[in-house]
Order: C-alpha cells, then structure tokens, then sequence
C-alpha cells in the first residue's frame, strides 16, 4: 500500500495531494483598508488596462491547453517526503480521453509498479509480487489516496502540463509583478493564485489552496522550460509541493517526448493471478 501512495503521488503532479502553509490570500486584499492601499491597486490594475482585458487573457490560457491524440514520455521523477526520498524513472503512454499506461522503474532499469488509469478504473500491477496480483479500483480511488478530486481529465492535463481547475474559477483581483500578471481565482473548491509569464502566453505557477479551510490543503505547481509544440507550450520541469498532514515535494524532467505518434509503452493487464 505505501507504493501505491508513493506512485500514485507520482501520478498526480506528473505531473500529484497539499497546508498547514498560509492560505493563498487575494492578491491585494487590502480592497477593504484604507485609501493609500486602494490607490495603489487602482494603479496597478491601470498597468493591465481592465478587467475585461484580463478575464480574455485567462480565456487564452484555458483555451490553449495542450491538444494531442497520443503521448509518448520518459520522466525522471524525484519523490522527497518526510519520511523518504526516491527516484524513478517513469515511461508514460497516453491516447486521449482513454487511456494512460504507466510504468514506474527504479535503480538498475527494475520495474517496480505499472498502472492502467482508464476512464472509470485504476489498475494497478506489481510485478515483483510472487502471486502477482492485479488490484482494480475504481477511478474514485485516486481521490481516496490524495485527497484531491481528481478525475481522469484532470490526470490528463497534468500529464500535459496544463493547468488545472480553472475553467470553473472567476476571478477575484489581479496586478502586474515583474512585468507577470498574477491571478488571484476562486471556484467551488480551490482559491487559486496564478503567475503568467511576461508575453501572457505560458503559465509559469500555479497555487491551489482549499476553499474549505479545515482541509488545510495546499498544492504548489511551478512550471519551467517550455517548449513550442505547435501553438501550443509543453513544460518540460514541475516542481510539485503538496501539504496536508504531510509534506511532499515531486520534481519532474521530462526527458524524452512525442506527440501523436504509435503508443510505445503500453502493455496487458496479466490474466494469470487474482484481480481485486
């Protein structure tokens, strides 16, 4: 069970659950003090011309997820939480809407876990089990294991590197920093503080806090390297940090990639053994 949580907190921040941390605040919430404050915000909200302007540029970002019908990826994935550390090294195979085939190699090239993640079901492989087992969940499990509700779409745009529960977000307040807008969001279930870079073209960091603050919830995603992959951007580094009870820390490098070419690192759930 405690490779399970470890892999599929791989999963999840591949591209990943979250604090006792401080809660993301709206940018300049000091709407509500006094004048001086207000002044600046009013100066700063100038810079970005209107709100009107802004609400079209976070349209662009949602719009401009990252399409594909297949991906191919070899990821070098750092796991660091209070209690461990690991590194792995992940091939990934995703067809769109589908299926993602995942296969998890330690040291010395030894598979240590594969997983199936379909549309309703989570199937889980241990291939150093003498009895090997295949454990099916139901994809609602994902959640159970970090606490996020995750979604096989969510899993997906991870994996692209797109951002994340945002389409139902509106927008609470906004400013220029260092020539980057920064987004402060808030939707049925996360407060969400965007960084976008200078061109508003990319998203650089991502901040997901709980709306409810007895989750103490937090998860940090920062986003590095992009590539152009037609028009749209692939990042190629994430640093994934997550608080809850825990903390957990997962860095991400993409080291090779392909899209829509022939799926290379799938394979078959075993019939011999017991399925769960």
């Amino acid at each position: 069970m405690g490779k399970q949580k470890y892999f599929f907190a791989f999963i999840i921040f591949a591209a990943a659950s979250c604090s006792t941390l401080k809660k993301v605040q709206v940018i300049e919430d000091a709407l509500s003090k006094n004048d001086t404050t207000k002044s600046q915000l009013i100066t700063e909200i100038k810079k970005v011309d209107s709100l009107a302007i802004v609400k079209n540029i976070l349209n662009k970002i949602n719009v401009a997820k990252l399409d594909y019908k297949t991906m191919n990826t070899r990821i070098k994935v750092q796991y660091e939480s209070e209690q461990s550390s690991y590194t792995f090294i992940a091939n990934v195979s995703m067809m769109k809407d589908s299926q993602i085939f995942i296969t998890l190699r330690a040291d010395l090239g030894i598979i240590v876990m594969k997983a199936l993640i379909k549309k309703d079901s989570v199937f889980i492989i241990s291939p150093t089990s003498k009895t090997k087992t295949v454990d099916r969940k139901p994809i609602g499990y994902l959640q159970q294991v970090v606490k996020i509700p995750f979604t096989f779409n969510t899993i997906q745009d991870l994996m692209l590197g797109n951002p994340i529960f945002l389409d139902s977000s509106s927008i609470v307040a906004y400013k220029l920093n260092n020539n980057k807008l920064q987004l402060s969001l808030i939707g049925a279930l996360f407060k969400n503080l965007v960084i976008l870079s200078e061109d508003n073209s990319k998203v650089l960091h991502l901040k997901l806090d709980d709306v409810d603050f007895n989750q103490h919830r937090t998860c940090d995603i920062t986003y590095s390297n992009h590539v152009s992959q037609g028009q749209y951007y692939f990042p190629l580094n994430r640093v994934i940090s997550i608080t809850a009870q825990n903390k957990l820390d997962i860095y991400l490098e993409i080291k090779e990639y392909s899209f829509n070419e022939p799926v290379k690192y799938t394979f078959t759930i075993p019939k011999p053994g017991k399925r769960k």
